[in-house]
């Protein structure tokens, strides 16, 4: 899965609004963001996720019986869009 895959969609979060008449006529809008409440879950989100594909990529190296290596791990944070990373991880391990 990728990063991008994690972020909260606005319809996960409940918007509260208010509608209020002024004597001018117009109807105005009170809107309120619950800024706090995105940012929260949004790391909960990431979180769970980043767990959720490590413990796969472990079940999946343990079905096949295979060690995990330094190439799979570079692979692993290049799929989840962290190329840097994974580029970094191979140059550290070749030296």
């Amino acid at each position: 899965m990728h990063w991008k895959e994690t972020l909260i969609k606005s319809s996960d979060i409940k918007w509260k609004h208010h509608l209020k008449s002024t004597d001018d006529g117009r109807l105005d809008f009170d809107l309120h963001l619950p800024l706090t409440e995105l940012f929260k879950k949004q790391a909960q989100v990431a979180m769970l996720q980043g767990m959720m594909n490590m413990l796969m990529f472990y079940v999946d190296a343990q079905k096949d019986g295979n060690q995990i290596g330094h190439e799979d791990l570079a692979k692993l944070f290049t799929d989840c869009g962290f190329r840097k990373m994974g580029k970094k991880m191979l140059e550290l391990t070749e030296k």
